[in-house]
């Protein structure tokens, strides 16, 4: 992405949060704007460049900084990264239902709760072994919940299913996600012990 492009994006993204712009209207129509010029014919996660909101992220009500997409998930975060790869592939960003009742201090769609997110928008939960197996890799779209990764768990896409053997296990699921503000793609131990709710989506075409 051109620097003209970031460059134009940041001038409105810093103004569609309260620590630069005092007034919900224009916040608002800034937000609409930074999005349109991130996301607009973008084939991969347009979040992940470094160079876009590179300012210290905040949640505080008088300094909040934070940057979301149009799913408004907190950029690069697993959740953002997940909601943008259902957009591409599967034609659009996750609806949001109702949220559940929550702990002090959880969100209303942290990681740990996408199975919410997920059975809204009809994804199927699958049983905990053998699935997914690699004939179900290739025909369908599958989000893993890792609920007890971390503070507010992680979200994993499912990209393919390979014979790795690792931790004593003859297959590996192979994923994609956002981790420590970074795209990152590794092996998870196909069994039931990894901890990961799968999900299964649309059929690919």
């Amino acid at each position: 992405m051109s620097s003209f492009k970031i460059n134009l994006a940041n001038h409105f993204a810093k103004r569609s949060v309260s620590k630069w712009q005092p007034r919900r209207a224009l916040r608002k129509v800034n937000r609409k704007t930074y999005r349109f010029i991130m996301e607009f014919g973008a084939k991969d996660y347009p979040y992940g460049d470094p160079r876009f909101a590179p300012w210290p992220e905040s949640d505080a009500i008088d300094d909040y900084t934070l940057i979301t997409d149009s799913a408004n998930f907190v950029i690069r975060r697993s959740t953002s990264f997940i909601a943008w790869m259902m957009k591409r592939y599967c034609g659009s960003w996750p609806k949001l239902p109702v949220p559940g009742e929550r702990k002090p201090g959880e969100h209303k769609f942290d990681a740990k709760h996408w199975d919410e997110v997920l059975e809204f928008n009809k994804w199927e939960r699958v049983p905990d072994e053998p699935y997914p197996t690699k004939l179900d890799a290739e025909s369908s779209y599958f989000i893993g919940i890792i609920p007890n990764e971390g503070e507010f768990g992680q979200l994993v896409w499912l990209v393919d299913v390979r014979m790795k053997f690792q931790n004593g296990t003859t297959f590996s699921w192979y994923v994609r996600t956002y981790k420590d503000f970074k795209e990152q793609e590794y092996y998870i131990p196909a069994e039931k012990e990894s901890g990961v709710i799968w999900y299964r989506g649309p059929k690919k075409k």
